[in-house]
C-alpha cells in the first residue's frame, strides 16, 4: 500500500481543526442569536456536553454601571491536557449587542479580545467602540498536565448605564490535545447578572405636562398609555426602553433607569405606573386601573426609594373616562402607525417611512392605538399580552367614510406580546376605496378617535 507524504496527509484534515486551536469561529457560545445559540460542540463532538467528571467555574460578580471587574473562567478535566474558551455578554433586552467591553487582564495570559467583523475568526483590532458584538477567547490553546485545570482571567466592564439584567455565555473545551476535534469534552455556562449599581441622579426633575401617549393631547383613560414632558429625567444621551431584561413577573418595571411614576386619585393609595420608555425629557408610561372618580394627580421620583430621592410636585389630570381611544401615528405625519397583519410589513408611503408600502383594498391591516379600555380576559396594567386578548367593549370602525361590516373586523384588542395599553385592530379594507390617504376612526362607548388620521390607499 503507497504511504501519503505527511504534507498530503495534512492538505487532507480540514483547515478549522487547526485553525480552532490557534482561535475558535466567532460566535459560538451558546448566545441564542449567534448561529440559533451553537456553541463548541458544533466541531468538538463524541462526549456528552457538561460531562459530569469535569468541571467549568465562570466567576462574576452583579454589575453596577461601568465598574470594572474580573472575570475568571477555569476549566477541568481528568482526561484533558488542553483547554480554550469562549465569552460574550449580552443584555437580556438587546441579545444581539454586547453588553460593556473586554479588556486583557495583567498578566493577559493565553487570552484574546475579538470583535465581529463579518469574517470566520472575527478581528482582534479596532474593536474599541466599533463593533456591536465582543467576545473573549483563547489564543493559542494552552497546554498542560493532563487533569489539571486551566483558568482564563479577562476583565469587563459593564455599560455606562444599567441596562437591566445582563447574561454571560460561556463555552469552553477540555482537550485532549490529539490535534482533532474528535473526544474532546465541551461545557457550557450561562450566568444571569443583576445591576446592583445606586441611584445617584444629582439634579431634581421637573415635569410639566402629561398627556395622552398617542395623540400628545388629552383626554386619558385608565390602562392607556401616557407621554410625560419635563426636564431631567434622566441622563441626556442615555436612553433607556424596557424589554426582557426589565421585566418582572411578566409584566413592565415600575422603576426603568433609577426613575418611578406615581398616580394618586382623591381618597385612593398611590400607584407606580409601568414604565416603557425614559429619556431625560420624555417618560412613557401605562396608566393603572382607576376605579373611582375624580382627578388624578401625578408626579415624578428619581433615585426612588434613596435617601437621596427626588419628587416633582404633583401635575392633575382631568378626571378619567372610561375610553379615550386614539391611534398612534407615525413621525411627523397624520398617517396610523399600521402594517399588514399577515407580513407585518408596514404600512406607510415611503416618504413617510422609508421601505413602507401603502395598503390596498382587500388587504387585512393591523392599526395600533390606545385607551380602548377592557379587554377579557382583564390584565393587570403593565402586563405582557401573552396572546389574542379581546376587546370587553364592541367597536365601530370607518374607513373613508365607510363603516365596516363586523365580518371585516377580524381582531379588536391588545397586541399579543406587548405591554398592555397597546391595542391592535385587524381589519379588512373595503373593496373599491379611493386611493390617496383614507380617513380612519374607531369609535367605542360614544368615544372616537382623533380627527384627521389616514392610512395610504393605493
Amino acid at each position: 500500500m503507497t504511504r501519503l507524504a505527511p504534507v498530503v496527509l495534512l492538505a487532507m484534515l480540514p483547515p478549522a481543526v487547526f485553525a480552532e486551536s490557534a482561535t475558535p469561529s466567532l460566535g459560538y457560545t451558546g448566545a441564542p442569536t449567534d448561529h440559533g445559540g451553537q456553541n463548541c460542540s458544533t466541531c468538538h463532538t463524541g462526549n456528552l456536553v457538561n460531562d459530569p467528571k469535569g468541571s467549568l467555574q465562570v466567576m462574576v460578580n452583579d454589575y453596577a454601571s461601568f465598574s470594572q471587574q474580573l472575570i475568571r473562567i477555569i476549566v477541568q478535566h481528568p482526561q484533558s491536557s488542553r483547554w480554550g474558551f469562549q465569552m460574550t455578554i449580552r443584555g437580556q433586552s438587546t441579545e444581539t449587542v454586547s453588553a460593556g467591553t473586554f479588556s486583557l487582564a495583567s498578566p493577559p495570559g493565553a487570552v484574546q479580545i475579538v470583535c465581529d467583523d463579518g469574517s470566520q475568526f472575527g478581528s482582534t483590532k479596532g474593536c474599541a467602540g466599533n463593533s456591536i458584538r465582543w467576545f473573549a477567547e483563547h489564543m493559542n490553546a494552552p497546554l498542560g498536565s493532563p487533569g489539571a485545570a486551566h483558568e482564563f482571567d479577562i476583565n469587563w466592564t459593564p455599560p455606562a448605564q444599567e441596562i437591566g439584567r445582563i447574561e454571560v455565555y460561556v463555552a469552553a473545551v477540555a482537550a485532549d490535545g490529539d490535534g482533532t476535534p474528535e473526544g474532546d469534552f465541551v461545557y457550557t455556562a450561562t450566568k444571569t447578572l443583576q445591576n446592583v449599581g445606586v441611584c445617584d441622579d444629582a439634579v431634581a426633575p421637573i415635569l410639566n405636562n402629561v398627556v395622552n401617549g398617542a395623540t400628545f393631547q388629552q383626554p386619558f383613560s385608565s390602562l392607556a398609555m401616557v407621554s410625560l414632558f419635563g426636564h431631567n429625567f434622566h441622563l441626556q444621551g442615555f436612553p433607556r426602553t424596557a424589554g426582557l431584561g426589565d421585566y418582572v413577573n411578566n409584566s413592565y418595571p415600575t422603576e426603568l433607569g433609577c426613575v418611578s411614576v406615581q398616580a394618586t386619585q382623591a381618597g385612593m393609595s398611590p400607584v407606580l405606573l409601568p414604565i416603557a420608555y425614559v429619556d431625560t425629557t420624555q417618560i412613557n408610561a401605562q396608566m393603572p386601573e382607576f376605579t373611582g372618580s375624580g382627578p388624578v394627580a401625578v408626579s415624578v421620583i428619581l433615585n426612588p426609594g434613596g435617601t437621596n430621592e427626588f419628587q416633582t410636585p404633583m401635575v392633575t389630570l382631568p378626571e378619567f373616562q372610561p375610553f379615550a381611544p386614539a391611534f398612534f401615528l407615525f413621525a411627523n405625519s397624520t398617517s396610523i402607525a399600521a402594517e399588514e397583519a399577515q407580513t407585518g410589513a408596514l404600512v406607510a408611503n415611503p416618504a413617510v417611512v422609508t421601505g413602507a408600502t401603502p395598503a390596498k383594498p382587500g388587504d387585512i391591516v393591523a392599526l395600533f392605538g390606545t385607551g380602548f379600555g377592557e379587554t377579557s380576559p382583564a390584565l393587570a396594567a403593565g402586563e405582557l399580552a401573552s396572546s389574542a386578548t379581546k376587546l370587553a367593549n364592541s367597536i365601530s370602525v370607518t374607513i373613508g367614510g365607510v363603516t365596516l361590516a363586523s365580518s371585516d373586523v377580524l381582531y379588536a384588542g391588545l397586541s399579543p406580546g406587548s405591554i398592555d395599553g397597546l391595542y391592535q385592530i385587524n381589519v379588512r379594507i373595503p373593496a373599491g376605496t379611493s386611493s390617496g390617504d383614507v380617513p380612519v376612526s374607531i369609535t367605542i362607548g360614544g368615544e372616537t378617535t382623533q380627527s384627521g388620521a389616514t392610512i395610504p390607499i393605493q
